[in-house]
């Protein structure tokens, strides 16, 4: 988000009028705490997005901890790293803590980058966002600012984009927010495959169901 903010910046500095950008941007903090209020998760602790947090600082997580009273750890993304921020939760529930810590401290800081935070402030401002497998969730999204609306795709060409609809057999929500796994999907392997990915968490290589896929024999 800080380098397409700096680009429209840039574009509207040398008058281009032909640059334009679909904001697809999300921001951690508002579905972060969707999942906190979630009594059905009962969340021990979030491990913390580390390229996120470079951006933004650790800082962000604080009310995780504060008001929710759930350990959060900033980690990086080596083995080593997540078994640490693993350790570092643990660590924090048998103490009776809760408090953000900075694993990747090689990268993170607790305010961020400062001076991509002030571009993204100039550029984008909250708006309401959906999230695959999930819904709707307030302000989580970032839109082009009306400032800026020259370069906005949205505004340039205006189309009817349908909402999605959720295959009825997918159950990449309650995989998602960690109430069930892809082998309790009837979909698995079956319909849902990284050829034919059905929901969300098969279409990434990240994705939960697309690791069970390459890595579990079941």
């Amino acid at each position: 988000a800080p380098t397409v903010a700096s680009s429209i910046l840039t574009a509207g500095e040398n008058k281009l009028s032909n640059y334009f950008v679909l904001s697809g941007h999300k921001i951690m903090p508002p579905i972060m705490r969707a999942l906190a209020q979630d009594h059905e998760l009962k969340i021990d602790g979030f491990i913390c997005p580390g390229h996120v947090s470079t951006i933004t600082g650790s800082k962000i997580y604080e009310f995780l901890s504060r008001d929710y009273g759930i350990p959060c750890v900033v980690a990086g993304f080596e083995p080593i790293d997540i078994l640490q921020s693993i350790y570092l939760i643990l660590s924090q529930i048998k103490s009776g803590q809760a408090k953000v810590e900075n694993e990747y401290n090689r990268a993170v800081t607790w305010e961020g980058n400062l001076k991509a935070q002030t571009l993204m402030a100039e550029v984008f401002k909250p708006e309401s966002s959906n999230w695959r497998g999930i819904g709707e969730i307030e302000q989580s999204g970032l839109k082009i600012r009306e400032k800026y609306e020259s370069f906005d795709a949205k505004k340039r060409y205006p189309v009817n984009i349908e909402k999605s609809r959720e295959n009825p057999g997918c159950i990449c929500g309650d995989i998602l927010r960690g109430l069930k796994t892809p082998l309790d999907c009837r979909l698995f392997r079956k319909v849902c495959h990284p050829s034919h990915p059905v929901g969300a968490c098969m279409v990434s290589a990240e994705g939960t169901c697309a690791a069970y896929y390459k890595y579990s024999s079941t």
